[in-house]
């Protein structure tokens, strides 16, 4: 018995470890990249959120496409994430490192292939997932050693380049990226046995999605929290910079606070959804981070130190966010599959990561070409209708999609009673 669980843990540990290479660009994609192409190559924040939320849209496109292509199996998952993760260590490679003075092109191709790699990885790795465990609570224990190992990649990301004292931080997070996913791609590769999906030549039965109650409830809740987890996320280094007065050795240090607060939080929610319905350990957690972000409006010009202890609370509550909802997801597979008779998991996985990446794309249009009306000039001072805009957007507009978000999770009506019947049902 003792064996079977060591067995199981190394298992979830091995198949966590490509998560650690995919998280280091991630924020770094999402918060400093803006920035980066806006202060240093001049290109205006307008254009910028036009370029993401467009490369959002051809990603969010590919994300069925993966999904289906996953479910009838074209090639074999581990496969899809080989290709997958070539694509992500090309692309990433000439946005950082740029081989020439970058434009609005340069940009736009760059960062449309960047997200196209990540949708090639991300699907069929998450589908995977879905195939090593059965079990109601196990499952989130494998749900939360993955994202264990994505706030590992984001620390990493953050703390490493202060760490070493390096002026080049976008050279150092490049070359990590690249060789740990090599050297993870290659362990997953060899040492994760794949379970054996039924190739079928059938289309899926996409219309059944629309279908399914639970579904449906899930994916908008995901949306919306989604949202309320972008629009920060976006912002920060504006927020940050521009309305409590900090500078890039502040901003690292939030950031790092924030990742490790999940970090050290996530065995305590993994722990908590043992005793109580994984629904409730997401919705307190969601109310919890609505309270604590609204204590965002007493911060002022030098408030860094407040600041943090609102990114440490917050990011807690953010061990919950990231490890529950794929749980949820892994047992409403099981009850479409039950009800349905379709084993469609590819497309279910695939819809997460489409409602992430069209959370991206609406937070970024909205957020820079509101920014850009009101005539924000990055690198220039602002006055307190620019600091109010971006109050608003950082943090009163998140509070209330939060909020939304709790509503709809509480609504949500699969028990774990029903899924250990659904479980037992289809596996025996």
């Amino acid at each position: 018995m003792e064996g079977n669980k060591i067995k199981k843990i190394s298992r979830d540990i091995i198949y966590s470890l490509p998560a650690f290479s995919f998280a280091i660009p991630t924020f770094p994609v999402m918060i400093f990249l803006p920035a980066l192409y806006a202060e240093e190559y001049r290109i205006s924040l307008l254009s910028i959120g036009v370029i993401i939320f467009c490369a959002k849209i051809i990603d969010i496109i590919s994300d069925p496409i993966m999904g289906w292509l996953n479910d009838i199996s074209v090639l074999k998952r581990k496969t899809w994430m080989i290709i997958g993760g070539i694509i992500c260590g090309f692309s990433m490679y000439y946005l950082f490192l740029p081989v020439t003075m970058p434009n609005e092109i340069y940009l736009g191709i760059f960062i449309t292939l960047l997200y196209i790699g990540w949708t090639i990885f991300q699907v069929p790795f998450l589908s995977l997932g879905y195939d090593l465990e059965k079990n109601y609570y196990l499952r989130t224990r494998l749900s939360a050693t993955r994202e264990f190992f994505i706030l590992m990649g984001l620390i990493a990301s953050v703390s490493l380049p202060v760490l070493l004292n390096l002026e080049d931080s976008e050279v150092f997070i490049t070359y990590l990226a690249i060789i740990t996913g090599i050297c993870s791609l290659t362990l997953f590769y060899f040492l994760i046995s794949e379970p054996l999906k039924k190739k079928t030549i059938k289309r899926p039965k996409i219309n059944s999605l629309l279908k399914d109650s639970n579904f449906l409830r899930l994916i908008t809740a995901w949306l919306i929290n989604s949202l309320s987890n972008v629009f920060p996320s976006v912002l920060f280094v504006f927020f940050v910079t521009y309305v409590i007065g900090g500078n890039e050795e502040s901003r690292d240090k939030i950031l790092l606070f924030y990742f490790l607060s999940a970090f050290i939080g996530m065995p305590f929610w993994v722990q908590i959804s043992k005793f109580i319905e994984k629904k409730n350990v997401w919705l307190v957690s969601m109310l919890s981070s609505a309270v604590f972000f609204s204590f965002v409006f007493f911060l002022g010009e030098g408030d860094i130190n407040f600041f943090i202890i609102i990114s440490i609370l917050t990011g807690i509550c953010l061990g919950a966010d990231l490890s529950i909802p794929p749980s949820i997801q892994s047992d409403l597979v099981d009850n479409h599959k039950s009800t349905f008779g379709v084993d469609i998991s590819g497309l279910f996985f695939s819809s997460l990561t489409l409602v992430n990446k069209l959370a991206f794309g609406i937070a970024s249009i909205v957020s820079f070409s509101l920014l850009d009306v009101y005539e924000f000039q990055a690198g220039n001072n602002v006055d307190n209708e620019i600091k109010f805009i971006l109050y608003f957007l950082y943090a009163g507009l998140p509070i209330l999609l939060k909020l939304f978000a709790c509503y709809l999770v509480w609504k949500f009506s699969l028990t774990q009673k029903n899924v250990e019947e659904i479980t037992k049902k289809l596996y025996g």
